[in-house]
Order: structure tokens, then C-alpha cells, then sequence
């Protein structure tokens, strides 16, 4: 199978150049460098590199304090790959360093690779989270020592390699080292025979850069909460706790943030039909002593009030969605509601209810009940700022890990 894949991978290398610049033309591609994932490289060759290699946002944002720990270790050069532009506008952002620096990922193809590796010459190279390519990886393993950090396959992945286990099997085999970041994914690198893998803790609880954007005047209280990444199909549900609430206090507000803007104007008529006062953040960004409805209405914006507002319900758990992320208000020491739907989530909310952090509610009547609590003061807010140690305590045992490859005395 992997000679077929190469074999392929020769006979398309002549049209790849007009793949890119069709992306180009698309919006896809940056128009000034996207001959670097055809392994153009306009950079001064570096000795001692170590190579961390990310698909897009969410990875390169994992692994910015990771990057950061080795940027202090000036004899070290670290250079950072990427699929996206908007990556790379990250990258300029938090990483850039006189001893970072990054380059656009080149293409699966071995051609590519091979001008690549022979430039570069990393001595340690540490793909992040799902990055399995398999030129990449077996041209690698030729090169250096070779880590999968934050290992993640969906079921979706592992039913594709599952076709093929002979061959995934053997791409597993060329990596030194392997962290995972769930239980799911254990089991499936456990299927495919491969049992040296560590548990080191998610790399996304690591990022905690947070945004300071200051636009809005929020008035900070007890009686504000915030429901999160709401769908429309648990529209009803807030609306109902929130009226409940305003009966025993005459400034509960509910910021609402929807999952998705295209329902604005049906979620507007549902709260006017409730005859809820309601205010939409693009037209008034100023909530004091209001009770009432604020429609977020706006991308963006949400961390701005997570850090005013700590009480959080997390959506897509009341119906049979899977739940969303909570890293976001977690950032910002927020105590954390959500429903019995999340299984896309399941490993996050179990070891955020060990410490205290988050708490499930089955249904409207019990998410009242928690937040009846600290209206009245039987349970006030005093949020521990938890995020900060769980982060550094995951970042520790990457850290750790990393360095039995690393040299930093290079």
C-alpha cells in the first residue's frame, strides 16, 4: 500500500505546482509564499533544530508555551510548520523569536520532503496532534528522532487506517515517542499494536494567552451567567431558567451567546414573545443593572466576558449534540454548568468535576437549582483559578518528556 501511495505521489509532483496556485486564485494559499510547500525555502539553514510540525490554528496554539520553553534555550533553533495562513498570522503574533521561525508545511510527496529534510536537517522533529502523513513520516524517521505529540484519531481516522493496519501499523512504528490526549485514542493506538505511548495531559489546557479587547462596560455581579455556545433547540430552556431567576432578583442578566448567528432572528423573536428585556451587543455595549437578555450577537467577543462573568453553562449538552468545549471560559477561572450530552467532551468535563471546576445538570429545573445557589449565598463565587495549575501541570510532563530527545545542552 505505501508503494502504491509513493508511486502516486510521483506522478501527481508535476501538477502540483498548478494545485497551489488554483488555491491561490481561491483565497486558500498565500500569493507570496505558497512555493514553500513545494519546498522553496527563502530561510538561512540553522544547526541544532528541532522541527514542530502543526496542521492549523488549534494545533500551533497547543503548543505555544511548549515553544516558548525552548525558545529560553538559545542554542537551540526551533523551526514551526504550518498548513494555514492563519497560522502563520499566529505565529507572528506569539512566536516569532531570533531563534523561531517558521515556513509553510511542505506536501505529502517525496520529492518535496526529501528537498526539505536535506535542507533542515532537524535532529528532533515532533508532530502535533493528527499530522500523519506517511512520506512525511517514513522520510522523517530517516532524519531524526521522530515524536507524535497529542496524539488524536477520531473514529472517523481510525476506521480509514483500520482498512489498511498493516500499513498504519508500520507509520505508527517510525515515531520514537507518542503521547495521546484521550482515551479513545489510546484504545485505537493500542488496536494498531503499538503500546509505548504516554499519557501527558491535553497540550490545549496549556494556552492561556488571554484577549483583552475592551468593548464592553459590564457591570460585575453575582447575578450575571453566561450560556454558552447555545443551539437553538435550547433556546427555550435558558429563557425559562432565566425567568426564574429575575423572580428573585431584580439584575439577573443572561448573557446568551448562540452557536450559530443564522438563528438571530428567530432567537430574537422567542425572547420578545417572553416579553424579556433584551439588549444585542452590536447596537449597546454597555450591561449595567440589567435584567434582561444580552444576545450576543457578534464572533469574538466571548472572552471579554468570560472574564467579567463566572458562571458558565456550556450548550450542545442539553440535546443530543455531544456538547461543546469549555476551554474558553476555563481560561478565566469560570465555574462551568453543562448538561448530559457530551460525549465528544467526556474525558474534559470527568477530570474538570474531580476538581471542582465544572458540574453536570440533567435538565433546566437542576441548571435553576445550581445557579438559585449563589444568588442566595449558599454557595458564593469565589472561583479558584484552577486553569493556570492544570495547564502547568500538563505542561510539566510534555516538557519532560520532550527533553529525553532534546538536547539542551547542544
Amino acid at each position: 500500500m505505501i508503494t502504491i501511495y509513493r508511486l502516486l505521489s510521483f506522478i501527481i509532483y508535476p501538477f502540483l505546482f498548478f494545485y497551489l496556485k488554483f488555491r491561490v486564485f481561491r483565497g486558500k494559499e498565500s500569493s507570496t509564499r505558497f512555493k514553500e510547500k513545494l519546498g522553496k525555502i527563502n530561510l538561512e539553514k540553522k544547526e541544532n533544530l528541532v522541527w514542530f510540525h502543526v496542521a492549523s490554528l488549534g494545533e500551533i496554539r497547543s503548543i505555544v508555551e511548549l515553544v516558548k520553553y525552548y525558545q529560553s534555550h538559545e542554542k537551540i533553533n526551533i523551526l514551526i510548520t504550518s498548513v494555514t495562513t492563519s497560522s502563520y498570522e499566529f505565529f507572528k503574533k506569539y512566536l516569532y523569536s531570533t531563534n523561531t521561525f517558521h515556513q509553510y508545511a511542505p506536501l505529502d510527496n517525496p520529492i518535496i520532503i526529501k528537498k526539505f529534510l536535506k535542507y533542515w536537517r532537524p535532529y528532533v522533529s515532533v508532530f502535533v496532534e493528527s499530522e500523519l502523513w506517511p512520506n512525511m513520516i517514513l522520510q522523517t524517521s530517516q532524519y531524526s528522532k521522530l515524536i507524535l505529540l497529542n496524539c488524536r484519531i477520531s473514529k472517523r481516522s481510525f476506521l480509514r487506517w483500520k482498512k489498511i493496519k498493516k500499513t498504519f501499523t508500520k507509520i505508527l512504528k517510525k515515531f520514537d515517542g507518542i503521547s495521546f490526549q484521550n482515551n479513545e485514542t489510546k484504545k485505537y493506538l493500542e488496536f494498531f499494536g503499538i503500546k509505548k505511548i504516554n499519557n501527558l495531559g491535553n497540550l490545549k489546557y496549556t494556552f492561556n494567552i488571554k484577549k483583552n479587547l475592551k468593548l464592553f462596560d459590564i457591570e460585575e455581579n453575582k447575578f450575571n451567567w453566561v450560556s454558552m455556545s447555545i443551539h437553538f433547540n435550547e433556546i427555550d430552556a435558558i429563557l425559562n431558567v432565566h425567568k426564574k431567576i429575575s423572580c428573585l432578583e431584580s439584575d439577573v442578566t443572561t448573557f446568551l451567546i448562540p452557536r450559530h448567528l443564522n438563528k438571530l432572528k428567530e432567537i430574537k423573536k422567542k425572547i420578545q414573545d417572553q416579553n424579556i428585556p433584551l439588549i444585542e451587543t452590536s447596537k449597546n455595549n454597555k450591561i449595567i443593572k440589567f435584567n434582561g437578555i444580552v444576545l450576543v450577537d457578534q464572533f469574538g467577543v466571548a472572552e471579554e466576558i468570560f472574564d467579567k462573568v463566572k458562571i458558565v453553562f456550556m450548550g450542545g449538552s442539553f440535546i443530543d449534540h455531544g456538547g461543546q468545549n469549555p476551554i474558553e471560559p476555563m481560561k478565566y477561572g469560570s465555574r462551568i454548568f453543562y448538561g448530559p450530552n457530551i460525549h465528544n467532551f467526556t474525558e474534559i468535563y470527568e477530570e474538570l468535576d474531580k476538581k471542582n471546576i465544572s458540574k453536570m445538570v440533567k435538565n433546566e429545573h437542576e441548571l435553576y437549582n445550581e445557579l438559585e445557589k449563589y444568588i442566595k449565598n449558599d454557595c458564593p463565587i469565589t472561583i479558584e483559578k484552577s486553569f493556570d495549575k492544570f495547564g502547568k501541570e500538563i505542561l510539566t510532563s510534555n516538557i519532560k518528556f520532550l527533553n529525553q530527545f532534546i538536547n539542551l545542552q547542544k
